[in-house]
C-alpha cells in the first residue's frame, strides 16, 4: 500500500480531531487500520502530522553549532564534532546532522612553499647581510643604517624563522587549538597557555636547538 500523502495525513487528523473512530476514518480514506492507529499516536506523542522524525534541536542552536565550525576551518572533522557535542550538549548524530546540512567545506593548510631560484637567491643574501640579533640591537642598528643612509636588503619572501622559539610557539599554537573545547575567552586562552606550555617536552625543545645547523644548511641551499 503506498504511504499516505502529507494532505491525506492532515485530513485523516482533521477527521479523528472531530471524533470520527479510527476505524471509520481507514475505511473512509481506503488505508489500513494501523496505519491510521500509527498516525494517531504520533499526532499525540509530537504534535505533528509530518511522518519525519522531528527535529531536536532549535533554530538557535543549529546556528551556534555552525558558528563554531566556522571559527576554525582547519580543525578535523572528528574532533569538530566532538568539541561540538561538548559545548552543545546534543547527540553525536544530531551534530553531524547539523553540519552536513550547513555543507561546510573542508580546509587544510599549505605546509609546503613553492621556492623559486630567485627566492633563494634572495634568502642567502638576506641571511649573509643581517644577523639573527636582540630585538634592542636590531632596533639600533636599524636607527643606525637609516642614519648613515645605508641600503638594506628587505626580507624576502618565503624566508624561514631561523629562531628556536619561533618553532615552539608554533607547537604551543598547534596545542591549544587542538584542545577539547577551544578555549573561548582570555581566561580560557591564558589557562590553556600556561598548560601546554608546561607539557612541551624538554627533548621538543632540545631538538629545534639541535636542528640548527641543519636549517642553516638548508637555507643555503
Amino acid at each position: 500500500m503506498p504511504q499516505m500523502s502529507q494532505v491525506l495525513r492532515e485530513h485523516a487528523t482533521g477527521m479523528l480531531t472531530a471524533g470520527i473512530s479510527t476505524r471509520a476514518v481507514a475505511h473512509e480514506l481506503n488505508v489500513h487500520f494501523s496505519t491510521i492507529s500509527h498516525l494517531q499516536r504520533h499526532f499525540k506523542e509530537f504534535g505533528s502530522t509530518s511522518n519525519c522524525r522531528p527535529r531536536v534541536t532549535t533554530p538557535a542552536p543549529d546556528l551556534h553549532i555552525q558558528h563554531l565550525h566556522l571559527q576554525d576551518h582547519l580543525r578535523p572533522a572528528t574532533q569538530l564534532m566532538q568539541q561540538l557535542v561538548c559545548i552543545t550538549k546534543e547527540f553525536l548524530q544530531t551534530v553531524r546532522n547539523r553540519l552536513r546540512e550547513a555543507r561546510p567545506h573542508a580546509r587544510h593548510p599549505h605546509w609546503s612553499l613553492n621556492l623559486t631560484a630567485a627566492h633563494r637567491r634572495n634568502r642567502l643574501e638576506w641571511a649573509n647581510a643581517n644577523l639573527m640579533a636582540s630585538a634592542t640591537l636590531e632596533r639600533i642598528c636599524t636607527q643606525f643604517l637609516e642614519a648613515e643612509n645605508i641600503p638594506v636588503l628587505a626580507r624576502p619572501a618565503y624566508s624561514p624563522d631561523m629562531s628556536p622559539i619561533e618553532h615552539v610557539w608554533d607547537a604551543l599554537d598547534r596545542c591549544i587549538r587542538q584542545r577539547v573545547p577551544v578555549p573561548a575567552n582570555i581566561q580560557q586562552i591564558h589557562t590553556a597557555i600556561e598548560e601546554e606550555w608546561t607539557n612541551i617536552p624538554q627533548a621538543t625543545v632540545n631538538n629545534l636547538i639541535n636542528s640548527m645547523r641543519r636549517r642553516c644548511v638548508a637555507l643555503r641551499e
